[in-house]
């Protein structure tokens, strides 16, 4: 048994479910011999019991005698039916058990595969969408696998040996069974085919709905505010009668299909009976023979019956694996280097050297940046909306890479530093505070080393935030609620400064981090982010000028160059672009 199963670009790790798996096949394997014995019995009764027939050498071991016999027959068929219900319990419950393991390790990858995409990956793929293959799709696979991965293993066996003890017993029977296949295996086909593509419409569908229901659920302020919940519900309402329409086709499919496989299967076992029927008469085969293949023919079509019934689970399945693989097929990880660098000291210089970028689809949107942060200097970068400040500290993140020059920390390019480790020496503020945690103190620790509420606190007062903290509801162990909605800007900011204290990067990347806050908790996030920024290099992007007076330089860009560069009093002596942002954002005059 292969340790692995390669599926084209991603594997699955079989290890943790080889021994149920190799048990499982082993149970099947025993109920196929079981099932070749049930109709013998039967056979035996009617030859040698009910007719006159000897017993064949084979069978000389049983009683003689006719009740005798019968008792014995009776007695095997009993302990013959209860050796294959314990088997196929046994591999039914280890075959769906092994296929809920491997399909809860492909949810796991898919999850995983998701945390390392870009953020370009999630550009027009509707977040609803993908956590419907993450939970609906994986789910309909699992069901699939759950419920048509027994049938699969116990029949297969089960045929085979069928097929060659029929063939054993008159090939011309044999044949019955061998030209309908290929008509049963054309009816299968199709209706499988035209089933998945039903199903595949319907899971399309219903990642749509999903999307809708998540797009309106975090952005419900703003359509109640336009009043458009009606429009959302009946754009809802469409996107869900359209996965409705496509399932109940499907549903009509496999109506359709079921009876006409039974009709199939009873018209070969009406032909068998029929041509068996003759033999008996002119006596070149016993009624036990005839009973012996005609329970043998039944069987051997009992999985088609049973993947008939089955057809919409297996529709479902196909189809949602087609999903939940198109997002394991694609790629857009950040690239890592061959050999990725981990230097044991960091000093904090960063560099930005003769960069240009372009987001995909649009022109060039920085254009030859050099900039340079001196280790353990705070920068800050202003400039109108949309004039390439916050690209800058993705870049510095490596959340992309320019498509010229070069992103360097202390000297060495980011492309061949390891990713993770280049993250963890980085402590980012985003304007929208994101916590991910339950809990307040939970969200502080969150990516650092540290582990305790105790250092949560410890930390938080060192941020200079604990009187914010302290002040919630239940302090350190409010409930944030969903994305931290239970919270203020400024609350879920004062959490953020505290959370990268806690990681205690060298590199402070702000983004906006004092937006939209009111004059208190503004004065204490800016005291938190001048202790957090001490000692540290520190790039802080921002409008709100009256907060880089005292940094070391400021870099003012404009449409994606860097149009000046100096220090607060040089710019505002020399700088027309820098007073001009100064005025907007302060309502001073240049000088104030």
């Amino acid at each position: 048994m292969s340790r692995r199963l390669a599926l084209t670009s991603w594997e699955l790790d079989l290890t943790s479910v080889k021994i149920p798996l190799l048990a499982g096949l082993g149970f099947s394997l025993a109920r196929a011999v079981l099932q070749w014995l049930v109709p013998v019995p039967l056979k035996v009764v009617f030859d040698n019991v009910l007719g006159a027939h000897p017993l064949p050498p084979e069978l000389r071991w049983l009683p003689g005698g006719r009740l005798p016999l019968l008792y014995s027959l009776c007695g095997l068929m009993v302990v013959i039916a209860a050796l294959l219900g314990a088997c196929s319990y046994a591999a039914a419950v280890l075959l769906a058990g092994a296929g809920q393991r491997v399909v809860v390790d492909l949810r796991c990858r898919l999850f995983a595969h998701l945390t390392r995409q870009s953020r370009h990956f999630y550009t027009g793929r509707p977040v609803g969408d993908l956590l419907a293959r993450l939970g609906g799709d994986a789910q309909a696979m699992q069901s699939a696998v759950v419920n048509v991965l027994p049938v699969v293993a116990e029949n297969t066996l089960t045929v085979a040996g069928m097929l060659v003890i029929m063939t054993i017993v008159d090939w011309q029977f044999s044949l019955l069974a061998i030209c309908v296949i290929p008509l049963l295996g054309v009816l299968v086909r199709h209706y499988l085919s035209t089933i998945r593509n039903a199903q595949r419409i319907a899971r399309r569908a219903e990642g749509a709905s999903s999307a809708i229901a998540q797009q309106v659920v975090v952005g419900l302020a703003v359509v109640q505010a336009a009043g458009a919940e009606d429009d959302e519900v009946e754009r809802y309402r469409a996107s869900a009668l359209e996965a409705l329409q496509a399932s109940k086709f499907a549903v009509v499919l496999q109506s359709r299909f079921t009876p006409l496989v039974t009709f199939v299967m009873t018209t070969s076992t009406a032909a068998v009976v029929l041509i068996g029927g003759r033999e008996v008469v002119s006596g070149r085969l016993t009624p036990g023979d005839l009973l012996l293949f005609s329970s043998y023919f039944r069987s051997v079509y009992t999985p088609v019956r049973q993947l008939a019934k089955l057809a919409g689970t297996m529709g479902r399945g196909q189809a949602s694996a087609e999903r939940v693989l198109e997002i394991l097929h694609t790629h857009d990880e950040t690239p890592e280097a061959k050999v990725p660098v981990r230097p044991s000291q960091l000093h904090g210089r960063l560099e930005f050297e003769s960069i240009s970028f372009s987001y995909p689809g649009r022109t060039v949107f920085l254009d030859g940046i050099k900039l340079t942060v001196d280790a353990g200097s705070r920068h800050a970068i202003v400039g109108s909306t949309g004039s390439g400040k916050s690209t800058l500290l993705r870049l510095a993140l490596r959340f992309a890479d320019p498509d010229a020059g070069r992103v360097l920390l202390d000297g060495e390019d980011l492309r061949a530093l390891d990713v993770r480790w280049l993250r963890r020496q980085i402590s980012f503020v985003p304007q929208e505070a994101a916590l991910l945690r339950p809990t307040v103190w939970e969200n502080i620790i969150y990516g650092s080393d540290l582990t305790s509420r105790s250092e949560a606190i410890s930390t938080a007062r060192a941020a200079g935030v604990h009187e914010v903290i302290a002040g919630l509801r239940d302090g350190y162990d409010t409930a944030v609620g969903e994305a931290g909605s239970a919270l203020s800007g400024g609350q879920r900011q004062c959490i953020a400064v505290a959370r990268a204290m806690a990681r205690g990067g060298r590199l402070i990347l702000l983004d906006e981090p004092t937006t939209g806050m009111d004059a208190a908790t503004h004065a204490v996030v800016v005291e938190a982010l001048a202790r957090l920024s001490e000692g540290r290099t520190t790039l802080m992007v921002t409008h709100h000028l009256a907060s880089v007076r005292d940094v070391d330089s400021i870099t003012v860009m404009d449409r994606g160059r860097i149009v000046e560069h100096g220090t607060h009093g040089d710019l505002v002596e020399s700088s027309s672009a820098y007073n001009a942002l100064l005025v907007a954002s302060t309502g001073a005059a240049p000088g104030a």
